[in-house]
């Protein structure tokens, strides 16, 4: 069953919804207004973990413009048109090709291979669509700064522009999310219900569209949904895809390439003990583990060590975008 479901933005994301609907209201007009145009950042640099949204909302861009004003572009695809163009002798037309393009849109740019010549053309590029008055919007998983192996010059001209940084959804836009979608299914929540769904619910949007999908295999269409019923759905999903709080502590010291028994020392070095507050977060998102529990798993620590370690994680996800996209690529790694 098909779920149109517009991004939804919450307080968290205020600018990003306002930067949006400025770019809609020049890119929908039947003739751009030069001065409204000008206006526009760019370059525009959309950054956000994988599933949170950045590439619906770079496409849906491109899909405002009018014919001829627009393409959206993989960054592994726009390298590959590149070689193809390098090996027919095009090129320099390859390049003023998309240069006299109004928007150019280039999706997942962080895929970029490092210290490449293919940087170098991407920054030509975006050099040459300036000149001709054209804007550029592209998507990362990480800060562009963030990025190793980048040409310092590609770097510092993406700065030159805007970066905005898609934060986790909150209570209310997961609220808003799930009730839209629910819409969408014909079905019913008690209060009791909602509240429990929404507060079991992810911040990354995948996810939840993930859990919906869930619900509509487990109840179908037109289902009326109690507390109960939904609170032992929720505990049965959430046991069939935990993994055991060994795995996440050895998945966790591998990705930050610690020795595994360095998590569960007391060692307090800053780079053991992000890693051991990573472990922690990822143990009480994937996992109906207690705090005690934890806490043994990682030497024996004391429930509030942990419990206190969980809540400041979850505070620092909301402002640092490099901790996000380490979430979610350990997430996918240990969920089944």
């Amino acid at each position: 069953m098909a779920m149109p479901v517009e991004f939804v933005a919450g307080s968290e994301n205020r600018l990003l919804a306002a930067v949006m609907h400025a770019w809609h209201q020049v890119l929908e007009a039947d003739t751009v207004d030069p001065t409204a145009w000008q206006r526009l950042s760019s370059p525009l640099v959309l950054v956000g973990a994988t599933g949170s949204g950045k590439s619906h909302l770079a496409a849906d861009l491109a899909q405002a413009a009018r014919t001829n004003r627009a393409v959206f572009v993989t960054a592994n695809d726009l390298r590959r048109d590149f070689a193809k163009s390098i090996e027919s002798g095009e090129a320099r037309q390859w390049r003023e090709r998309l240069a006299k393009i109004p928007l150019v849109v280039i999706d997942d740019i962080d895929h970029l291979p490092g210290l490449s010549n293919f940087q170098q053309e991407v920054l030509q590029l975006a050099r040459e669509l300036e000149e001709r008055g054209g804007k550029l919007v592209v998507t990362s998983a990480r800060p562009i700064a963030h990025l190793e192996g980048w040409l310092a010059d590609l770097v510092n001209w993406f700065a030159s522009g805007l970066t905005l940084e898609i934060a986790p959804l909150g209570v209310e836009a997961r609220r808003e999310l799930i009730a839209e979608l629910g819409v969408a299914y014909r079905w019913q929540f008690s209060p009791e219900a909602e509240k429990l769904l929404v507060e079991h619910s992810s911040p990354e949007p995948r996810e939840v569209f993930r859990l919906v999908a869930d619900l509509a295999r487990q109840f179908g269409p037109g289902a009326k949904f109690e507390a109960d019923t939904l609170g032992h759905f929720l505990q049965k999903r959430k046991a069939a895809q935990a993994p055991e709080l060994r795995d996440i502590v050895r998945v966790v010291a591998r990705y930050y390439r610690l020795p595994l028994k360095m998590l569960t020392s007391a060692s307090r070095q800053a780079a053991v003990v992000s890693a051991r507050a990573t472990a922690i977060y990822l143990a009480r998102q994937l996992t109906s583990a207690s705090y005690e529990q934890i806490g043994q798993q990682l030497g024996g620590r004391d429930h509030t060590t942990i419990m206190h370690s969980h809540r400041q994680t979850e505070k620092r996800i909301a402002r640092e975008a490099a901790l996000r996209s380490a979430i979610d690529d350990l997430g996918r790694l240990l969920r089944k």
